[in-house]
């Protein structure tokens, strides 16, 4: 497969499905996407920017060829979920067939109280990133989107530098130590994310980018904030979701991924400014050992302009099911199904005849 080939190809379903997307993202009411993917090994093996560009150009490839989704593919330096803690000093694990795994290295609250805020040029695993953008813009020659790495949260990036069960404890005996610590973490973030940027081009940037729909030059950042799902509402509402907010008013909103169950919190984020998207697992066919459940998820998100972005897994008949409960005209809606390529045009048209029948009662 050439280059320009892949090039041309992008420009092909960019002209279709680009302005669907901003449709959908600017529409006041309900509306919905369907996005199928097929299986790919990006966020597996990536153990060299060499390995990290070869996977992304075939992935990439790989998703141009599904007709029937309404989004469009990006490229991805994806390097595991430890960036941020490589930075403050956690060593990094490599494996031959499978994602990178992270050591913390702190075990006790006290210290982290006053860690040094890390420099990103001596971190190993971020320049890494940084290499891999570059190769991936070389290789198409700057003509095609690249996300940021997977944005882990400070939430999420804090019990990957400290041990877990510490830093929840301190959360109740040591407050003021955890906002500390995990305002460092998001300062960060704040940075490296803006030297990605600068390093893709904003006009280059696919956002908000990891796991979610996405577009050239489009807002927000993408997030996983993982241990909403593990915390409780008050511990999320005293010191995640204030840092979220920080993120989204630095970088035109925030899109927010947890696995598991976190509609609980969920409603709080209507309390905040410029929340875009959360993302989730919904319903039991959902590839999630705890999914959510689909009226949960419609109860806290219906009536806001959060759009949800819900995974519902590779059973059809239970993915026309849980809409019943999810589905909502209040509600904007990506509806992510598991990939069939022999039925893959059968089940968009499945899952959009449904949701056209709600949606346009």
């Amino acid at each position: 497969m050439e280059i320009q080939q892949l090039i041309d190809r992008y420009e092909q379903r960019r002209e279709v499905r680009e302005q669907k997307f901003w449709d959908f993202f600017r529409a006041d009411g309900g509306s919905f996407l369907i996005v199928q993917h097929p299986p790919g090994n990006i966020w597996t093996a990536c153990n060299s920017v060499e390995e990290v560009c070869r996977n992304n150009i075939e992935y990439f490839w790989d998703c141009l060829q599904v007709d029937w989704t309404d989004d469009l593919p990006f490229l991805s330096p994806w390097v595991g979920t430890g960036v941020y803690a490589n930075a403050f000093g956690c060593e990094y694990v490599f494996r031959d067939h499978d994602a990178p795994h992270v050591h913390y290295r702190y075990h006790l609250i006290e210290e982290v109280r006053g860690i040094e805020y890390p420099d990103y040029r001596k971190s190993p695993i971020m320049t890494m990133v940084l290499d891999c953008i570059d190769g991936l813009q070389e290789r198409t020659r700057g003509k095609l989107p690249i996300a940021l790495t997977d944005t882990q949260s400070a939430f999420d990036a804090a019990t990957l530098i400290l041990d877990a069960c510490e830093l929840f404890s301190a959360c109740y005996e040591d407050e003021q130590t955890v906002v500390d610590f995990m305002r460092k973490i998001n300062d960060l973030i704040i940075e490296f994310s803006r030297v990605q940027i600068e390093r893709i081009g904003p006009e280059l940037v696919a956002r908000p980018g990891h796991q979610m729909v996405s577009v050239a030059g489009g807002p927000g950042i993408s997030v996983s904030d993982d241990n909403l799902a593990v915390s409780s509402p008050p511990i999320n509402r005293k010191f995640a979701l204030p840092l979220d907010q920080q993120l989204a008013d630095a970088f035109g909103g925030i899109a927010l991924h947890s696995c598991g169950v976190w509609a609980y919190t969920m409603p709080m984020l209507r309390e905040m400014s410029n929340v875009q998207v959360v993302e989730c697992a919904v319903g039991e066919g959902a590839n999630d050992p705890n999914p959510n459940s689909p009226a949960d998820v419609r109860r806290a998100l219906a009536g806001s302009s959060i759009i949800a972005k819900t995974r519902l897994g590779d059973d059809i008949d239970k993915a026309l099911a849980v809409l019943d409960e999810l589905a909502d005209t209040r509600l904007k809606l990506v509806v992510e199904i598991g990939y069939d390529e022999e039925n893959a045009e059968r089940n968009y048209r499945l899952i959009e005849k449904k949701l056209q029948n709600i949606y346009e009662r």
